[in-house]
């Protein structure tokens, strides 16, 4: 995980600091509405898996915890509120092994995203809607957002 990819995030990469996504003071300004869409998304079919362009996987919703959704190949996962907004800041969200959280590829779960986020943000609308336009900019934590 790189732990430079939020000017807000505080922590090591360790547990449960690699989950500060889902306490952050600032997730509010623009985070929050971002991991809406995806929630929201996984919700779209009636409850019923929602295919994820480009890939063979199906996303479902998580009842039980809005900071986390579920993809399903052959077996299903979660992808976390922070393993999506990472990738959002770096462009990656990779597998990780034990005593590489500090790898920058890494998701902050350690488990591979990859594909399902980039399929994930195209059936949103692509990199550049504004909603991850303003997440860019509270990572960064340049001007520009409305706070």
């Amino acid at each position: 995980m790189d732990i430079t990819f939020c000017a807000h995030y505080q922590g090591n990469a360790l547990p449960p600091t690699n989950r500060f996504c889902r306490t952050c003071p600032m997730a509010k300004t623009a985070c929050d509405t971002l991991w809406s869409l995806v929630v929201a998304l996984s919700q779209s079919n009636g409850g019923n898996a929602v295919r994820l362009p480009g890939t063979r996987a199906v996303m479902y919703s998580n009842s039980g915890n809005r900071d986390i959704v579920h993809l399903k190949i052959n077996t299903k996962w979660g992808l976390p509120k922070e393993d999506f907004l990472h990738f959002i800041a770096t462009g990656s969200a990779q597998m990780g092994r034990k005593g590489e959280r500090l790898n920058k590829r890494a998701s902050p779960s350690m488990t591979r995203q990859e594909p399902y986020v980039q399929a994930i943000v195209t059936a949103l609308g692509g990199k550049y809607i504004p909603e991850i336009t303003a997440v860019r900019r509270i990572q960064q934590d340049t001007p520009g957002y409305q706070g």
